[in-house]
């Protein structure tokens, strides 16, 4: 798994800090760049998506929202630190 892109966002759902890795390549010799707001308007939407899966669990207190996002050509992995 080759990695494109880091987003570390705060609780309220703000970009706190992005980078792209250049090694990343596609089969077209490269991968397509957001711009600066685009990654705004991901990080807000990616947040958003999380708390609210984590709101609709079926079992109270136990999921901790979206891990995953999976589509044909990129996964986003959601991976929570203990502060």
């Amino acid at each position: 798994m080759q990695i494109f892109s880091l987003l570390i966002i705060n609780k309220a759902g703000g970009l706190v800090y992005q980078r792209d890795y250049p090694h990343a390549a596609g089969p077209d010799g490269g991968v397509a760049r957001l711009s600066t707001n685009e990654y705004l308007v991901l990080a807000g939407t990616f947040h958003g998506v999380h708390v609210i899966t984590s709101k609709i669990s079926p079992l109270p207190g136990v999921s901790g929202g979206l891990e995953v996002l999976e589509a044909d050509q990129f996964k986003i992995f959601c991976v929570q630190t203990p502060t």
